[in-house]
């Protein structure tokens, strides 16, 4: 993945070379946002510009930069943010009255052709900006005046649950704005099937409306009204939806299924929103962009708390650090925001407003207005009465020594954690032995830090006892003899202080041999990663799978758990060998790859080459857990070799005939 950044004539001005994080999220009827921090080096400072253009190469869309913010502790950063370039919509408004009726592209088509792309005004047209959709067969009967271009085309998206997406082409630095259906995937999403690690379940009535009596145009008895009912008693729940801007002569027969088309969006804004906010599993059995993308309708089970639904994925938010890449995922409706309550309620209110009458409407909906701000007020205020308290209980980061501060708490804790040594003194009956730790390559003056005092010896196990200090003497190193170290030991329980001095055995060569600990019998060790010597199982311990119980106690490093991820494939041909096409996917350690390649005429030799694996971080391909041994295709299936050095050759006595032939193989990585 490389970001690439383009200036507002959509040129090329460089590449992004390195950053602190990148978070880019995907909305499926919404326009999507990023933030981007990086080292304010002279280069990212230049590329990173208000209007600049930033492109994923791995994504179809692309983001504006509109926000900028240099800050500075002991490096200055720079973060860029914005949104996506269907925002570009954002920037126009709905001129004039648009009476809508068809299919929803052609409704879509109508406004963003009138507003930006081709407008009678030509200081309102933005260049370079298309459109395309397909016919959706979503029917759309409905009036809008003078709302936000893009909040108008987005709400209706919504309403239609369709998604909208603006395609960037570098080529050609044109942005198309497209609609899509997602369609539909057969993944499974549950933490019991582990492609999840996180999980937070809402289900929200707050909003919640299922009837609808909606007034069109007209006065008291004279007034049009149209209802769409639904329960009744205590599930019966009611809203009045005010659709005097719409009008008989505007729409002629079609104006009851207009006010109808009006209150259910209405409805449909108001329903009960289920959603799912999780953390996928990079290591799981899902692949994304593979097995699952942004809009695909999949199935979300949690069978400990007893919920199963089948729903859409509408947010997507991919993050980028030193960690690797993840993937939060948004499953079905989330809870309106605040914002998106008052942007509902004001366009209540200018439809009250642009009414031949309805003074009472526009009262009615500023009420509505006014005590949606003053729940904001109020939130505000817990909120800010929540951050004291935080601040309060946590103290200030800035006062934590510098050695072990991290970038938030939970950092900072674990790199305390991380400076306790695994180390153990036996104290004996007059001298002390010391093992599990080299301290002879420690210089005079050096501290060595040991953990706990539990019973007669000094452990590295939990204890509420104490902790013990020593400091080597400078100098104090008698060849053959000893070798002595000075230190202190303070009880907690007992609140006393305690000088202890260690004397250490040297061996026969007059270096200190403080690295004699058992090693044990060879056979001790777990078979599963038995090597003919102790490094050979060290060895096959790294290499082994990457698993959830070693990521879980810490036996897999972050760079290993990125490369796990890495299902990149890249190979060379033998001669008139061209390739056809090629798939790889990783699951639980274990890479797969299948290929379709073409021999031309001359075919290929007994013994000689049909393509090289050339992967650097792969697994060495003597340890291929299992591979093909045949190519098979033109109806021909011969056997072939792959070697330790990935080279994949013909092993049949005759030469492999021209024709097209499948390869597959999975093996084992580090």
């Amino acid at each position: 993945m490389q970001l690439y950044i383009y200036n507002s004539n959509r040129e090329l001005m460089g590449i992004v070379e390195s950053f602190e994080y990148l978070r880019w999220t995907r909305r499926y009827s919404q326009c999507g946002s990023f933030e981007l921090k990086a080292i304010a080096t002279p280069e990212n400072t230049a590329l990173l510009k208000e209007g600049n253009i930033i492109w994923k190469n791995d994504d179809e869309e692309a983001g504006i930069i509109e926000h900028l913010k240099l800050s500075q502790t002991e490096q200055e950063f720079i973060t860029a943010s914005g949104r996506f370039a269907t925002s570009f919509l954002s920037r126009r408004i709905l001129w004039q009255t648009e009476k809508l009726s068809g299919d929803l592209s052609a409704c879509v088509l109508q406004l963003i052709n009138n507003n930006l792309i081709s407008p009678t005004d030509a200081a309102r047209k933005i260049n370079g900006i298309a459109f395309s959709s397909p016919n959706l067969g979503v029917p759309v009967s409905t009036q809008i005046s003078y709302r936000n271009l893009m909040d108008a085309v987005t709400e209706l998206c919504t309403t239609s649950d369709i998604g909208i997406k603006t395609v960037f082409t570098p080529a050609t630095g044109i942005f198309t704005v497209t609609l899509y259906n997602g369609g539909n995937s057969q993944a499974v999403f549950s933490k019991e099937y582990e492609n999840l690690t996180e999980q937070i379940y809402t289900e929200s009535a707050a909003d919640y409306a299922n009837t609808a009596l909606i007034g069109g145009e007209g006065e008291g008895a004279d007034r049009t009204f149209v209802a769409i009912t639904s329960g009744s008693g205590e599930t019966r729940r009611e809203i009045f939806v005010d659709a005097k801007d719409l009008r008989a002569e505007d729409f002629g027969t079609d104006y009851i299924d207009t006010l109808t088309f009006r209150g259910q969006s209405k409805l449909n804004e108001q329903a009960i929103r289920y959603s799912f906010d999780t953390s996928v599993n990079p290591h799981g059995n899902l692949t994304y962009k593979i097995d699952f993308d942004l809009g695909q309708t999949v199935k979300v089970i949690s069978k400990e708390w007893g919920v199963s639904m089948t729903t859409r994925i509408t947010e997507i938010e991919e993050n980028y650090d030193a960690d690797g890449q993840s993937i939060s995922v948004v499953f079905g409706k989330s809870e309106l925001t605040i914002a998106q309550k008052i942007r509902s309620d004001m366009s209540e209110v200018k439809t009250a407003l642009s009414a031949p009458t309805g003074i009472s409407e526009v009262t009615e909906a500023l009420g509505v207005v006014e005590g949606t701000l003053s729940d904001v007020e109020g939130t505000l205020g817990e909120v800010e009465g929540t951050l004291s308290t935080v601040e309060e209980t946590l103290g200030d980061l800035m006062v934590v020594n510098p050695q072990i501060k991290g970038d938030d708490f939970a950092d900072t804790i674990n790199n305390l954690f991380g400076k306790i040594p695994k180390l153990e003194i036996i104290v004996g009956a007059g001298t002390i032995s010391v093992g599990q730790y080299a301290l002879h390559n420690m210089v005079p003056g050096d501290a060595f830090y040991f953990t706990s005092w539990s019973g007669n010896k000094f452990s590295d196990q939990p204890s509420d006892d104490g902790h013990v200090f020593l400091i080597k003497h400078s100098g104090d190193n008698t060849g053959n003899g000893y070798q002595r170290a000075m230190g202190f030991f303070i009880s907690r329980n007992t609140m006393t202080f305690y000088v202890i001095s260690v004397f250490v055995f040297n061996n026969p060569s007059g270096q200190a041999n403080w690295l004699s600990f058992p090693l044990g019998a060879l056979t001790d060790i777990a078979a599963a990663v038995r090597g003919s010597t102790f490094a050979a199982s060290i060895n096959n311990v790294y290499n082994a799978p990457v698993s959830g119980t070693r990521i879980a106690n810490g036996a897999v490093t972050t760079a290993k758990m990125a490369q796990e991820a890495d299902t990149s494939l890249t190979y060379s041909l033998g001669s008139g060998v061209t390739m056809g096409f090629n798939m790889s996917f990783v699951n639980k350690g274990v890479v797969s790859i299948g290929m379709q390649i073409n021999v031309g005429a001359s075919g290929v030799p007994s013994g000689e080459t049909i393509l090289t694996i050339t992967n650097p971080n792969f697994y060495p391909y003597s340890t291929v857990r299992s591979v093909a041994t045949t190519v098979g295709g033109s109806g021909t299936s011969m056997p072939i070799t792959i070697n330790a050095s990935g080279v994949v050759a013909n092993a049949a006595a005759s030469t492999l005939p021209t024709g097209f032939y499948l390869i597959s193989c999975s093996y084992a990585r580090a």
